[in-house]
């Protein structure tokens, strides 16, 4: 019997338990349908160790992820990044952009409280096709989980989450082609980065956008060149602003480009961390803590030499939950391989750099949802 540890959110408070229970050494601790009717009965067992049978783990969640109990999250993912793609380039003949990007704001919103988790998947796991879009929604996800630990308001939330979508909005064509480009910069390009902020305030209210703190985080969004701390005689900047631009630079440094590799997402938290000034900016601070040593989608190497996809966190930073790729000597895995990295032979050695990895992961089966 192959045993994994549970994890605080694999137990549901007053729900039947799906599984027996066991501790370390295989013992039965509580039997399959048993109900904990409190948080200190489950932070007890946890305390204690609970784990459940692999077999039957993998067997229970087949049977209560059918197709008619869960819905697929990446098809809603997906209708919404197109959905933002049409908006963001259909602009122009839109009387209603502003309302309709206010909608879909709200939309992300909800997708986000409906599965983190799985949210967060797909934005690290984003790949380049169609860079400029999809990049601006990842940034609008992450800096929205930041500004959820700093304690923002919903109405600065869903403001970050417009800002971050539209931060681009003159320069979409033009980032798509520096994500593939090999070549220098020219100066036409160089003008136009430069000057892409304040065009895209332009934009924005040509497109009859009034809300001020819109506007304005959109124009001060490249706050600092590359991610630097904020310049002390800046107190005039926007504080959505500074939030965007740091979640900008980081997702950017894990995203491939044809000039380099993507970073890990290790390295890209530590090389922000220290760039941005520490623990003194309390933006990249937010940013890291949300992601994250290990976030959702990112690609590990395991003790036993296997590379795996993280798919949810785990009971402590360093032992998050992931399904195994690759094995040591190379071969791609048939079906994906749960591993608990709680034990020493699946212990998270490495962060990989996602262009390592060159697979094509069925999500919805990753995570246990049903597809048509």
């Amino acid at each position: 019997m192959k045993l994994l540890r549970l994890c605080v959110q694999h137990i549901r408070l007053n729900h039947p338990l799906p599984w027996n229970v066991h501790n370390e050494p295989g013992q039965l601790l509580l039997s399959k349908g048993f109900v904990l009717t409190s948080q200190d009965q489950i932070d007890a067992l946890l305390a204690r160790g609970m784990y459940v049978d692999q077999d039957e783990y993998e067997a229970a969640q087949k049977s209560s992820y059918a197709p008619e109990k869960r819905k697929d999250p990446f098809s809603l993912w997906g209708d919404i990044l197109k959905r933002a793609g049409a908006l963001l380039r259909q602009f122009h003949d839109n009387p209603q952009f502003a309302k309709d990007i206010t909608d879909l704001s709200g939309q992300i919103h909800a997708a986000m409280q409906a599965d983190q988790e799985v949210g967060t998947f797909e934005m690290m796991h984003g790949g380049a096709t169609g860079y400029s879009v999809s990049h601006s929604l990842q940034t609008a996800f992450v800096a929205s989980l930041a500004a959820e630990r700093l304690g923002w308001s919903d109405s600065e939330k869903l403001t970050l989450i417009r800002a971050a979508l539209t931060m681009n909005i003159a320069m979409l064509d033009l980032q798509n082609t520096l994500a593939t480009q090999t070549t220098p910069l020219t100066p036409a390009q160089r003008a136009d980065i430069d000057s892409h902020p304040q065009r895209g305030r332009a934009m924005l209210e040509a497109a009859q956008v009034t809300c001020q703190d819109w506007l304005r985080t959109v124009e001060q969004h490249h706050v600092t060149v590359d991610g630097r701390d904020i310049p002390k005689d800046r107190t005039d900047i926007s504080p959505l602003a500074c939030m965007v631009h740091y979640t900008d630079v980081y997702l950017a440094r894990i995203s491939p480009r044809a000039t380099r590799a993507a970073q890990a997402v290790n390295v890209a938290a530590r090389d922000l961390f220290m760039k941005a000034g520490g623990a003194d900016n309390p933006y990249a601070a937010a940013i890291i803590k949300e992601v994250g040593i290990y976030p959702p989608g990112s690609f590990v190497k395991l003790a036993n030499g296997d590379t795996a996809v993280v798919v949810r966190k785990g009971e402590t930073a360093v032992t998050p939950q992931v399904h195994s790729l690759i094995s040591a000597d190379g071969w791609a895995f048939p079906d994906s391989k749960l591993r608990d990295t709680a034990k020493p032979e699946f212990k998270v050695t490495a962060s990989v750099p996602r262009g390592n990895v060159m697979l094509t992961l069925n999500r919805a089966k990753l995570f246990g949802y049903a597809t048509a």
